[in-house]
């Protein structure tokens, strides 16, 4: 390959150059992130502590689920329960999902109502970041989950969701940058072989 390049005329080469850095400014066109619809179905087990605050409560959630693109999961959320009144409360928390490939997780806020023994949720779960086939996604899932206290401190818990995940793509940039930085060592490996003959 290097007998080749130096084989051309040194007037050729601000003529190579160009060539490259249109090959590598054409490659390197703007990639967009991919974002993955998905939908969960999940059934879990809700338990809540009292604290000094009569009004704040520790919450855990814990259960299993189904996305509609990655499978099989279980996920655990912790965090607060706030009332805001009897039947008006606000929950803030963590997630983490975990998945055969990887885990997903973020936070968890939302606001939900209580009518005797049942509460409904309307949640969104914000991805922050993930492992394994998840490693640097980010997203954001919305929906709703229904709880039946079964004694006190514990409910069983079904909800459903909507949403999507992002998985980062190259940077355009880097890739410019890159192929940029193999301009010198062109040139360099031509001026030698060039010297060389």
């Amino acid at each position: 390959m290097f007998k080749i390049l130096a084989s051309i005329s040194m007037r050729r080469i601000p003529a190579l150059v160009g060539v490259v850095v249109l090959l590598i400014v054409f490659l390197a066109v703007p990639v967009q992130a991919d974002s993955i619809a998905i939908s969960e179905t999940v059934t879990a087990t809700l338990t809540t502590t009292a604290t000094a605050d009569p009004a704040v409560f520790l919450a855990s959630f814990a259960g299993s689920g189904v996305d509609s693109v990655f499978g099989a999961f279980t996920t655990t959320n912790t965090g607060t329960t706030t009332f805001s009144s009897p039947t008006a409360f606000t929950i803030s928390r963590t997630f983490v999902d975990i998945f055969a490939g990887g885990t997903l997780f973020g936070t968890l806020t939302g606001n939900g109502t209580e009518t005797g023994s049942t509460s409904i949720t309307t949640f969104n779960d914000v991805i922050t970041g993930g492992t394994g086939i998840f490693a640097g996604d980010t997203g954001q899932i919305t929906g709703t989950s229904t709880c039946t206290s079964t004694s006190p401190g514990t409910s069983s818990c079904t909800s459903t969701s909507t949403g999507s995940i992002t998985t980062p793509e190259p940077s355009s940039l880097a890739l410019m940058l890159a192929g940029t930085g193999i301009l010198p060592l062109i040139r360099k490996r031509l001026a030698r072989g060039r010297q060389a003959t």
